[in-house]
């Protein structure tokens, strides 16, 4: 497939002919906006990458371990998995790093942040939207150090979906940030931001309907714990004498504002992909060690975009 036909197969708003456009000035600050970067849509793009693969849903792991016998996967109420090597792609909560480099740990950094959707016929997204986004998807506002951003998820023949974020630092016994929440409850929204909302004053249109604390009750809101980690040298190296390698979020996990977690996951893929039909299994070490810098300089500039969006230094962090 040509790059033509896989940004028109997978943009955001390919339903109108829109090419998924990023312009430097819709984000704060601008990630990479180079010529070929597009928003696509997830699930298009994840059904595309699931084409003629072996793919076995409904599989949980919950232990992993290795000796010099080699590696065992326990997989709940299943029976165990031998392997001589493993490779770790199970994400930010990854229970592969977990198991074997509990060392490894999740970084919660200070920011506030609430997502919500919500989903607008076409008639309403071209009343309220399309003056102001024009061509992008995604458009952004400040208010002092809060960031208000208006991103579109879907576009169809009959409706628009639209997701929506609301972020700023951490203050002082904020009731708003709870690092050591819960993983399965980012559904429980504190009644302090909706009080913050209200207190949002002179914002214009789409910002004003999107966050009018009384439509955002309505809506399905979530939680966000801007999250980043990164395993060091040693424990990436000690993994990969044992056969095991950690990919994606799961060794260099970003915060999902100002990060390029998926992007980067998939660059991983490739580049193992390569590595494997180049150098055969026997030296992911190598392959960590070929990649290390690019992981470690990925999330470092991930944080400090998080921070410059907000108005801060990185030095805050």
């Amino acid at each position: 497939m040509d790059e033509v036909l896989f940004r028109e197969k997978l943009a955001i708003d390919s339903m109108r002919q829109g090419k998924g456009e990023v312009s430097e000035d819709a984000l704060a600050p601008a990630l990479n906006t180079d010529l070929g970067t597009f928003r696509c849509h997830r699930g298009r793009l994840e059904k595309l990458l699931q084409e003629g693969q072996d793919i076995r849903w409904e599989h949980t792991v919950q232990n992993v371990t290795s000796s010099s016998q080699g590696i065992v996967v326990q997989l709940k109420d299943e029976k165990a998995l031998d392997a001589d090597i493993l490779i770790g792609t199970d994400g930010v909560h990854s229970q592969i790093r977990k198991s074997l480099a509990p060392e490894i740990e999740l970084k919660v950094l200070p920011f506030v942040v609430f997502n919500g959707k919500r989903q607008f016929t076409r008639s309403e997204y071209q009343e309220m939207f399309e003056s102001k986004l024009g061509a992008r998807t995604v458009v952004h506002e400040r208010h002092g150090d809060i960031v208000l951003e208006i991103s579109i998820n879907e576009y169809t023949s009959k409706h628009v979906d639209v997701s929506y974020t609301y972020s700023r630092p951490a203050r002082d016994d904020d009731p708003l940030h709870r690092p050591d929440r819960a993983i399965p409850g980012p559904t429980d929204i504190p009644e302090e931001f909706y009080s913050e909302l209200e207190d949002l004053k002179d914002l214009q249109r789409p910002f004003n309907t999107i966050f009018e604390a009384t439509k955002v009750r309505k809506d399905r809101v979530l939680h966000w714990l801007m999250r980043s980690t990164l395993g060091g040298p040693a424990e990436v190296d000690h993994l990969a004498k044992q056969g095991v390698l950690l990919v994606g979020d799961a060794v260099h996990a970003m915060p999902i504002l100002g990060g390029e977690g998926a992007n980067n996951a998939m660059k991983d893929g490739v580049d193992l992909a390569r590595h494997i039909v180049e150098n055969g299994t026997g030296s992911l070490q190598n392959f960590a060690d070929s990649r290390y810098q690019s992981w470690k300089s990925g999330v470092e500039e991930s944080e400090q975009r998080l921070a410059e969006m907000h108005g801060q230094a990185k030095a805050s962090l």
